[in-house]
């Protein structure tokens, strides 16, 4: 019987929770999503929504450098932010987080050190969160 690999059951839970087939390219597993924005007297938004997940560097506890980006409304930035902040993991040690703003949209840029697992569970979660408050927020593969 064979031993699976621990990145490779990583990338299949992530898979699971995401619902994206994950892509490896020079020891960096990553998937986009997009997300279909729909509100009323406005266009229709399309945005990519970016999660870029590297295995590298795993130590014992399953460590990995995470990097994200997020394309949100203004409107929809205090409302995630506050979900990430209110998650059942708490935060790593090593967690960056910047906010780049051009006129309507915002690009939310997240870097951690911690399991990839925990840090896509968190940001799966903050987009429940996102879904229930502004419905009108759709993602796709």
């Amino acid at each position: 019987m064979a031993v699976e690999d621990p990145l490779t059951h990583e990338a299949a839970r992530i898979c699971q929770l995401m619902n994206v087939d994950i892509q490896f390219s020079s020891g960096i597993w990553s998937f986009r999503k997009k997300r279909k924005i729909t509100l009323p007297n406005r266009a229709t938004f399309y945005k990519s929504l970016n999660i870029n997940v590297s295995f590298y560097g795993i130590e014992e506890g399953g460590a990995a450098v995470n990097i994200a980006e997020v394309y949100l409304l203004k409107e929809e930035v205090p409302i995630f932010t506050l979900a990430l902040r209110q998650q059942k993991l708490l935060f790593p040690t090593n967690y960056l987080q910047q906010l780049t703003i051009e006129r309507e949209m915002c690009c939310l840029q997240l870097e951690s050190y911690e399991p990839a697992g925990h840090f896509v569970e968190r940001l799966c979660e903050a987009f429940q969160v996102l879904k229930q408050q502004m419905p009108m927020f759709e993602m796709s593969s």
